[in-house]
């Protein structure tokens, strides 16, 4: 009981604006200004196509009740029109609005419009949406309990295993992906850590909201450490530099803050805020 209050109160104030549930929650947009305006009309029904793919589907098993946007942008650069298929080359970035951004740059598949999906039957399409769905919950879920979020990439894995088997490209930079998520043990962890402390001190267990944020700032120094430049913390900081700094003034941590500056000087200005 107490996890599950812990979920709700994190998606009541982090995602306001979707109902509970086992699904994602998708906004897509697609840019093709670059082609002529026959092709452009052909992908007029993809973005609210792959919407209703992606929001009528189960992805989760409804172990934590949570929805997370889905926002796709997809920028379509070339055609390869061979006379019976048209083939779109384009580039996509995928994010949740806050701490995960995933920029692809080659994402190739025949589509005509009308064209409809279903789960279970791969295609060029279907594949890359359904990979970056589960990296998604996969980073989402690792929030609520440690490493959680296993069964996600282990899902995202199928997935590449089965896109890796076609003609179609960019497989191989989603498995290099893929590893470098998995593997991330320390930020992972600190995920966990960090909105554990989190919760804990919303709950008035400042105790334990002290020890978890210790720990949350110890998990950071050992990856920048180890790579100064890491990627994916950066974003995950990025979207999450204001709860750090709020919970760091609320402990009375300035220790925490001036490290965060150092760590983090992309977020500089959040973190001074909250020295003063």
């Amino acid at each position: 009981m107490k996890k599950l209050s812990r979920i709700l109160f994190f998606l009541i104030c982090c995602f306001p604006f979707v109902l509970f549930g086992q699904k994602l929650n998708a906004k897509i947009t697609v840019q093709a200004d670059r082609l002529e305006p026959t092709y452009q009309n052909a992908l007029q029904n993809l973005a609210s196509d792959l919407e209703q793919y992606i929001n009528n589907y189960d992805y989760s098993d409804n172990t934590y009740n949570t929805v997370i946007p889905f926002i796709m942008q997809i920028y379509v650069q070339q055609t390869n029109d061979t006379g019976s298929d048209v083939t779109f080359s384009s580039q996509v970035l995928v994010t949740n609005g806050t701490d995960q951004r995933y920029f692809d740059k080659q994402w190739e598949f025949p589509y005509t419009n009308g064209q409809t999906f279903q789960h279970g039957i791969y295609t060029p399409i279907t594949s890359v949406v359904d990979f970056y769905s589960y990296l998604l919950l996969a980073g989402e879920v690792d929030k609520y309990g440690k490493l959680s979020g296993t069964p996600y990439y282990n899902s995202a894995q199928d997935v590449a295993n089965q896109g890796n088997k076609s003609s179609y490209g960019g497989w191989r930079s989603r498995f290099n992906r893929l590893d470098d998520l998995q593997n991330q043990r320390e930020l992972r962890l600190l995920k966990y850590t960090f909105f554990d402390a989190y919760w804990d001190f919303q709950e008035s267990n400042v105790r334990d909201a002290k020890i978890g944020f210790e720990t949350s700032m110890d998990l950071l120094r050992k990856i920048f450490n180890h790579n100064e430049d890491d990627k994916y913390t950066k974003i995950f900081l990025d979207g999450q530099a204001e709860k750090f700094a709020w919970l760091a003034k609320q402990l009375k941590n300035r220790v925490a803050l001036t490290n965060l500056i150092s760590m983090d000087p992309d977020n500089k200005d959040i973190y001074q805020s909250y020295l003063q």
